[in-house]
């Protein structure tokens, strides 16, 4: 993955544990940010909680659209 990456882990998610995205987060060479979501199942089961990922996918997605750069926040998961 050379791309920047956003991503995102439901805490009390079963079908996806956070601990393996944290994992494959970590193995990404390239800029990420992610997007813990402590309330949330699977974005499927609990759509209600996954506004912070929402909200910023949103930005993002606006962000690039209008000719911007997506740069990742890196506080969790990276060099600042």
């Amino acid at each position: 993955i050379k791309a920047p990456v956003l991503a995102a882990m439901g805490f009390i998610d079963t079908t996806v544990p956070p601990v393996g995205v944290w994992i494959d987060i970590n193995q990404i060479p390239s800029p990420k940010e992610a997007i813990p979501m402590i309330e949330s199942e699977h974005n499927n089961l609990t759509p209600d909680k996954i506004v912070a990922f929402e909200t910023r996918s949103k930005e993002v997605l606006a962000l690039i659209l209008n000719g911007g750069e997506f740069k990742p926040h890196q506080e969790l998961t990276g060099k600042k």
